[in-house]
């Protein structure tokens, strides 16, 4: 009898285990989804006695997209079609019968409906947006973005600029100087724009209140002066935020950033 009850712990046992882990909670993917943009607080004043400024971005900028037809949740396939919208310029078949720049100047062309709306369009289903729940992940993003783009005949693969929680602000400038794009999976974070004054800077943020995928085409660093020396370096990738106005185009100020992810782009 004491062997038969021994042996019939085992099966309580595997039964308990199972349900241990039937129960343990797995954490859901983040969503990047639609943002409003807030105005978070005062603006900021930098005054200085001389700066040093330096930028650069790709050739002829980069494509600035907003959702069309309803679309609801796109910041994913909006920043797709920036992308492949983009690589069109090198990588004509990507939007096939359209050229998405002027030849004459190489700077990039306002969307076009017939040609750019179904870009999106196909971009909103391969990444699965609204499927699972609102929005995108950033797998499904990556992973539909690279299903629109080998279906053109084209490859793609995804470079991390994150070292950490830091971005490798070298390797996004070497990236924009080879004409190549950044997509960026940001939290809830700050976007910037700098006014200009005489011996002052002025800084004037607007808030992302949520998570949100944009694509950065430059950067831009500032070293400002002051009769003891060098106070203060500001650092930022020049962004498409796919928000339309007033904020097509901002500044992301890097380290410390607010990125879960952010990959350079490369096709061949």
């Amino acid at each position: 009898m004491k062997k038969l009850k021994k042996l019939s712990v085992l099966p309580m046992l595997v039964v308990s285990m199972l349900l241990f882990v039937a129960w343990t909670p797995i954490a859901e993917p983040d969503r990047y989804a639609d943002v409003q943009l807030l105005s978070p607080y005062a603006n900021e004043t930098v005054y200085y006695t001389s700066k040093n400024e330096y930028s650069d971005e790709t050739a002829g900028g980069c494509p600035q997209f907003t959702a069309v037809d309803g679309l609801e949740n796109a910041c994913g396939p909006v920043a797709g079609a920036e992308i492949v919208a983009f690589y069109d310029k090198y990588y004509t078949n990507l939007i096939p019968g359209w050229d998405s720049y002027y030849p004459a100047t190489g700077k990039y062309r306002l969307p076009n409906v017939t040609y750019t709306n179904p870009v999106m369009h196909s971009l909103y289903t391969s990444m699965r947006t609204n499927v699972d729940d609102v929005g995108v992940s950033e797998s499904d993003c990556l992973s539909g973005l690279k299903s629109y783009i080998n279906g053109k005949g084209y490859s793609v693969n995804y470079q991390s600029v994150l070292s950490g929680s830091a971005v490798n602000f070298e390797a996004c400038k070497t990236a924009t100087a080879n004409n190549k794009v950044i997509i960026l999976f940001s939290r809830a974070t700050n976007l910037y724009r700098v006014g200009y004054g005489n011996s002052y800077d002025t800084i004037v943020p607007v808030s992302v209140a949520g998570l949100h995928i944009m694509v950065a085409y430059g950067w831009y660093e500032v070293n400002y002066y002051n009769e003891s020396g060098l106070f203060r370096t500001d650092r930022y990738l020049q962004v498409s935020t796919g928000l339309g106005s007033p904020t097509p185009i901002a500044l992301y100020k890097v380290n410390p950033n607010d990125l879960n992810a952010a990959y350079i782009v490369n096709i061949a």
